[in-house]
Order: C-alpha cells, then structure tokens, then sequence
C-alpha cells in the first residue's frame, strides 16, 4: 500500500551468517513507523481537496461556459449541426457534473446550489407554462424557479423530448419559438452562474475542510465518507430503486430519460467513488483506502470493499441496453444492478463506518 507505515518486527533468518546475527536481539527489529490517525485524516482530506474537489470546480465552470456557448450558437443559427454542438456540449457537461455531485458536503449542502444546478424528474408542466407565458424570460426569471425547471434536466428535455427535426422546428418557426430559445439560452445561462457560486462556496470553506480533523459528524473525515454512502444511496434508491417500484410508467423516474444516458451516468458515479474511496485521481493519493489499510491495519475489509466497486463497475460496463428500455423490457435486470450496488453501501456503512469509528448520518428506510 502506497503511504504505508505498519509497524514490522522482522524477526531475521537464525543462522551464523558472516555477519554473525544473533536472532531475537533487539537490533534486529525493523520498525516502520504506523501512520497516526490524524495524519491520517489531513492526509486523505488534502488529497481529496486539492487533487479531486477544486480541479472538478475549475473544470465544471470552463464546461458550462462552453455549455452556453454553444446555445447561444443554435439560437442565432439553428440548425442540424448546431443543434448536434448543443448536445454534444451538453452531454460532456452533464456527464462531468455526475463526478461532482457526490461532494455535497457541510456549507456545500446547505447552500442547495447543487440543487440548482441539477435536480429530477423535471417539471414538464411547469416549463412549458413558463414557455407559453407572457413574462419575459431570462437569467433572472430563472433564478426564481423550483429546482425541477431548470439545470441539466430541463436542457435535456428542451433537446432530446422530441425529434430533432421537430425541436428545429420549435425552436425556429414554432409559435412560441422565441420564449423556447430564451428559456434554453436562460438555464445555460444560469448553469454557469450556479457552477461560478459552488467554486465561491468551496473557495471559502476550504480551511475549515481541511482542519477539521476530529472524529464525530462535523469532522471532515466523517462529511467525506457520509457524502460517498449517501450518493451510493442515492443510485440505489433514487436512480434504481424508483423504477422498479414503480410498475406503471417506470421509465418517467429515470434520470437522463429522455437522452437514455441513464446507465451511463451512474457508471460515472460509481468510478468516481471507487477513485474517491482509493484517493487516486488524477495521480495515486491517500483516500479511504489507505486510511483503512494503513492507519486501521484492515487490509482484508479493504479487499472486498474494492472487490464490490470493481464488480459493480463491470455489470454496470457491460449492461449495453439502456435504463430506458431494460425498465419496460427487463426489469429483472435493473434489481441486479441496484444489488451490486447495495453491496458497497452494505461494507461502508457497517463494516468500514465501524472500523472508522464513522458516524453515519444518512438513513434510508429499508434498513438496506
């Protein structure tokens, strides 16, 4: 293990060597320092800091600004290629932000930006209220609205509910075009106001993050592996789980519907929580792995936490038929993919929170 500081008492082979070591002496013994527990702790929350959260800030702003860019591009020439832009902006932007939004975590939370910036299933209705209305529509009418008309999921319905033909047709000839354009410029628009606010947020919090390294739920520590529990959760119970109890229509709950990128969304999720979990991101890191091996000395609990990520991965990698028609087709299918997923929740939030001495803030309902 990388950062690794167990202490090894190396008892040496007993024999008359040349160099005539007498075994059980005291001299004999190799000792490597054990990492501390709040070594430990600074050590994975710097890591995650500065080589996960601040970069994906940095990133997420350049991809919305392209966002709306390349909107502000279909409005003034709307056609098949600018239209085919649009969506390929969209799509690497939406798929970004599933790396970010697991990091919803103290001052972060509670602001609700990540709200803003994307929340399901949209409020079909209510957009096309606005659409059909009389109020002028822009970034400021925006900001006003419930989280389900606005961010990636409105701009994904406003691109992909229809045809391209027939979104080229609303959006230039048809009778409320102009109100249609305004309103998908205006949420781009305010995407990048809001990805702008959630780098401020965590700019400013970045001290406290960082040393806070007590134990109990206002330390770092405890936030960073809640936050990776509740987003698990969240594909269990949110993304999977919805749609298997809901019989009729049960592809209306799926995130991404109507771009049928649901599947690859949470593949997104998942890899980055694996990484999260490991501390490698960009390079090899200290994350939860390491604290857990090198800190608790719990190299097999560490194993089959990482057996479970890369099990889940693969069935996620290797399901080729969207969320959209495996819900409809083969529901079956989908309840193995919530399991796998219900495995990683079950080791994080009984087995390592204990070896952790985590405190765990997040509860569903079904006792998992």
């Amino acid at each position: 293990m990388k950062y690794q500081k167990a202490i090894v008492y190396v008892s040496l082979f007993c024999a008359v060597l040349t160099l005539n070591i007498s075994c059980g002496s005291d001299d004999n013994q190799v000792v490597v320092e054990m990492t501390s527990i709040e070594e430990g702790r600074r050590l994975q929350i710097a890591n995650l800091y500065d080589n996960q959260i601040e970069p994906l800030q940095i990133e997420h702003i350049q991809l919305t600004q392209k966002l709306l860019e390349a909107s502000n591009a279909f409005i003034e020439l709307p056609t098949e290629k600018s239209l085919t832009d649009l969506k390929n902006s969209w799509s690497e932007a939406f798929m970004f932000w599933e790396q970010a939004e697991g990091y919803n975590i103290g001052v972060v939370r509670n602001s609700f930006v990540h709200s803003q910036i994307h929340e399901w299933p949209i409020d079909l209705d209510a957009i096309e209220e606005s659409i059909d209305g009389e109020t002028p529509i822009d970034e400021d009418y925006i900001a006003t609205l419930g989280v389900l008309s606005k961010g990636y999921g409105a701009i994904e319905y406003l691109l992909y509910y229809t045809s391209e033909a027939k979104v080229l047709e609303e959006m230039s000839i048809g009778e409320n075009a102009q109100n249609r354009m305004d309103y998908l410029v205006s949420i781009a628009e305010n995407l990048n106001t809001n990805a702008k606010s959630l780098q401020e947020l965590w700019i400013a919090t970045e001290s406290s993050f960082k040393t806070r390294l007590e134990s109990g739920v206002n330390g770092s520590q405890n936030l960073m592996v809640n936050a990776v529990i509740a987003e698990l959760e969240t594909i269990k119970l949110k993304k999977l789980e919805q749609i298997i109890n809901n019989s009729e229509n049960p592809e209306l709950r799926l995130e991404a519907f109507y771009s049928e990128t649901s599947r690859e969304a949470i593949l997104v999720n998942l890899e980055t929580l694996k990484k999260t979990y490991t501390g490698n991101f960009e390079t090899e890191g200290f994350g939860m792995e390491d604290y857990l091996v090198d800190v608790l000395d719990r190299a097999d609990l560490n194993d089959n936490i990482l057996a479970t990520f890369n099990e889940a991965i693969a069935l996620f990698s290797e399901t080729e038929v969207s969320l959209k028609i495996l819900a409809v087709d083969n529901p079956e299918k989908i309840v193995e993919l919530r399991d796998a997923v219900t495995e990683i929740i079950a080791l994080l939030k009984n087995d390592y929170s204990s070896a952790a001495n985590i405190v765990v803030t997040f509860n569903d309902n079904d006792g998992d």
